[in-house]
């Protein structure tokens, strides 16, 4: 019963983890290239016919780590 109690908090414990990791990677990966942080063609698409806004409109708080 001991370890059915604590197996949510480890694997939310390990997924948070692997998002930390995640983003480190993200960052160093951006320094070299840029251009990956700019939406693809699918995707710039996908928010045309949604309407969404663009990264440039939104305010910089509330733009993600990628968005330079």
């Amino acid at each position: 019963m001991f370890i059915a109690l604590l197996t949510p908090e480890f694997l939310l414990l390990l997924a948070i983890d692997e998002s930390v990791n995640a983003g480190i990677l993200l960052r160093k990966t951006l320094e070299f290239h840029p251009h990956l942080a700019k939406p693809g063609v699918l995707v710039g698409l996908y928010n045309w016919v949604r309407g969404r806004v663009k990264s440039k409109d939104v305010s910089a708080k509330c733009q993600s780590l990628v968005i330079h």
